[in-house]
């Protein structure tokens, strides 16, 4: 079975709203940046060629994955944006300098249209999209990840899913009504398979989050822990009100602790009128504080001890306990896979246990990200 996910680039200038003077140039932003960093960790194994349009913005997108598998072949393939505006009269524009230009451009409904040097038809972009889903079935490779466009994910998409017949006005029209009402976000995919005996590819979209990875590319195993917590959307969401609040986050983790601290920011306010009352906070334990401290390890910013007299392959199946300067954590291995944390004692004597009816969000393990769990359970076994 082939597997393909055809990925949108990151955050780029336009997208941000600003002035840029060339379409095939124009850069990533800084929220881009990390957004291809997000993505690159999460691959749960690696793929077997790693695909990027010539655009800068979709190029950069794709050397964050090909830095954490700089083994992997890589390549440029013409997946390029759509430019059917004229690149000459566009420079130094933004988006809402360009939106009666668009506008006027999709009436016509004109697929030989070339709105001048430089740019290229509706049908040149149709074959395109033809022309990479044929090389795609060709090429050798199984898994493949490829970083392009929001419009050119969607031409592949449209022909999967619409099938046309001809490229004329009225499909012309078709695309762009499938583009508008299936847009792309940045870093944003879609997911294309393909057996042997398969006669077409089959696609599959992600909900419009970024980045979420479809179960065909999670990490083995993690069944369990992605019903418990799915996609952390909701431990974003909150990231993204208490920043909004004015309440400080760490730059390299500004989800993770979002709930926890929110809860302690309430809880201060509060004891601030009653002095009493932030003394059963205290005296939690929340299981997104364990698994800070299972990340930290897995960053080397905290040291790991073996506390079982077993090894972790010796246990194979049943708990196996470590020591974390201090931070006393109990993990279960399912025969030979890191599973789910069983009980955390800190420093200071609080207790998270699995069983525990009222913890904080669910198990510090299913927390973790992809990249996380896979390097945890190495260092667990290297113990």
């Amino acid at each position: 079975m082939k597997h393909v996910r055809l990925i949108r680039h990151g955050e780029s200038a336009a997208n941000a709203g600003q002035a840029t003077l060339d379409h095939s140039t124009i850069p990533l932003t800084p929220k881009g940046f990390e957004q291809a960093h997000l993505v690159a960790l999460s691959f749960n194994h690696p793929p077997a060629l790693i695909v990027a349009s010539p655009f800068t913005r979709a190029h950069s997108t794709a050397m964050a994955t090909a830095a954490v598998f700089s083994h992997i072949p890589f390549e440029t393939w013409p997946i390029q944006e759509f430019t059917y505006l004229e690149p000459a009269r566009c420079t130094s524009t933004t988006v809402a300098d360009r939106r009666e230009w668009v506008e006027a451009y999709w009436a016509k409904a004109d697929p030989a249209l070339t709105d001048g040097e430089g740019a290229e038809s509706f049908l040149d972009f149709i074959s395109r999209a033809r022309s990479c889903l044929k090389r795609l079935a060709e090429h050798p490779a199984q898994d493949i990840v490829a970083y392009s466009h929001g419009q050119f994910i969607n031409a592949v998409a449209w022909l999967i899913e619409r099938k046309p017949l001809g490229i004329d006005g009225v499909a012309m029209v078709d695309w762009r009504e499938y583009e508008i009402a299936n847009h792309v976000p940045n870093c944003g995919e879609c997911l294309l398979s393909k057996s042997p005996d398969d006669a077409g590819w089959r696609l599959s979209r992600s909900a419009p989050r970024e980045p979420r990875m479809d179960s065909t590319w999670r990490a083995p195993g993690r069944a369990y822990q992605v019903v418990r917590d799915p996609e952390r959307l909701l431990i974003e969401e909150r990231a993204e009100a208490l920043s909004a609040a004015g309440y400080p986050l760490p730059v390299d983790d500004p989800a993770m602790y979002a709930e926890q601290r929110l809860e302690e920011a309430r809880a201060a306010a509060r004891s601030s009128q009653v002095s009493s009352v932030s003394n059963s906070t205290a005296a939690e334990l929340s299981a997104r504080e364990v698994c800070q401290v299972l990340r930290e390890v897995t960053f080397e910013r905290r040291m790991m001890t073996k506390v079982s007299q077993a090894s972790w392959d010796e246990i194979y199946a049943g708990y196996f306990v470590v020591s974390v300067e201090g931070w006393r954590i109990s993990i279960y291995s399912d025969c030979d896979t890191l599973d789910y944390c069983e009980e955390c004692v800190s420093p200071d004597g609080r207790r998270w246990s699995f069983d525990a009816g009222d913890r904080f969000g669910t198990d510090p393990i299913a927390l973790l990200s992809t990249w996380e769990h896979q390097t945890l359970e190495r260092l667990l076994k290297a113990l």
